[in-house]
């Protein structure tokens, strides 16, 4: 399987859901408490953008109780074992390759340049190994994990002003305007609207100046609340909270249809968006890798 194929097959699986789920549907991270930490087992790291949401969605399907993945080959480095008939679920990374050279003459080191190509590589939960246990994660309290939340939201330096009867981010004066924080249902859904709107700031043209009129023209506004939605779960999962849908959530479902049926490899493209803005918003932190 190749990078298009896996792309074409993953959107098609989370087509199917919301077409399943029409105005009912809910990204993975609305259903399932905690679905986007996914880490790799002998590493620790994160998997990110466009991995994130694949796992999750494979999570989900197969009823996978955690969030931990590895190669057949890592899971036999850590002393572990892939149980015979476990259907492994893809990934995609980005390799350096060498450009060929066809000249005899040495290369020189701008004629050896190296590029990133996509390689897709097959992992497995750990509920479907034996022999591993995974790490105890280190426990936080609700106030604990709040003070993170808030102190992320503190750290980007992003304009925010209360007292609004809606959340939305204002390009023309770069500033985030929320209701006031006790108005918002509870705790979690105050942080993970804050992040949505702060996805969105990252793509100011001071900043990652995000424009995706080019790829997705007319769908360019629900593409960036996509990149948003996924940027919030992202980020979300970085800093232990729950992620809220969105009032205006199912209002979107047929314009991401759209653009996902029009473009089998727009998720990626757009998750690949979304990670970039929460590794943008984590540039601030005082360790930009924690949580990551």
């Amino acid at each position: 399987m190749n990078y298009t194929d896996l792309a074409t097959q993953v959107t098609a699986r989370l087509v199917d859901q919301i077409e399943t789920g029409p105005g009912t549907w809910r990204m993975p991270c609305h259903t399932v408490p905690g679905v986007f930490d996914v880490r790799n087992a002998a590493t620790g790291n994160h998997y990110r953008g466009a991995n994130t949401l694949t796992l999750a969605v494979e999570a989900i399907d197969a009823d996978h109780p955690t969030g931990w993945w590895a190669t057949y080959k890592q899971w036999a480095d850590l002393d572990a074992q892939v149980r015979k008939g476990e259907r492994s679920a893809r990934i995609v990374k980005w390799v350096p390759a060498k450009t060929k050279e066809t000249q005899s003459a040495p290369a020189s080191d701008d004629e050896n340049r190296r590029t990133l190509v996509p390689r897709v590589y097959s992992v497995f939960n750990a509920a479907q190994v034996d022999g591993w246990t995974a790490p105890t994660p280190p426990t936080r309290t609700v106030i604990e994990r709040h003070a993170a939340a808030e102190a992320f939201i503190s750290n980007t330096g992003a304009d925010i002003t209360f007292g609004h009867n809606h959340a939305a981010y204002q390009p023309a004066r770069d500033r985030i305007e929320l209701p006031e924080p006790e108005q918002f249902i509870d705790a979690e859904a105050y942080y993970s609207t804050t992040c949505h709107e702060l996805t969105h700031w990252t793509g100011h043209h001071s900043r990652l100046a995000r424009d995706l009129t080019g790829r997705f023209g007319d769908g360019a506004y629900a593409a960036e609340e996509l990149v948003a939605e996924l940027g919030a779960a992202i980020a979300c999962a970085s800093l232990g909270v729950t992620n809220s849908p969105r009032d205006d959530h199912a209002s979107y479902l047929a314009h991401w249809l759209k653009i996902l049926n029009a473009d089998p490899k727009a998720l990626f493209a757009v998750a690949a968006k979304a990670q970039a803005a929460v590794d943008y918003l984590h540039s601030f932190q005082p360790d930009p890798e924690v949580g990551r």
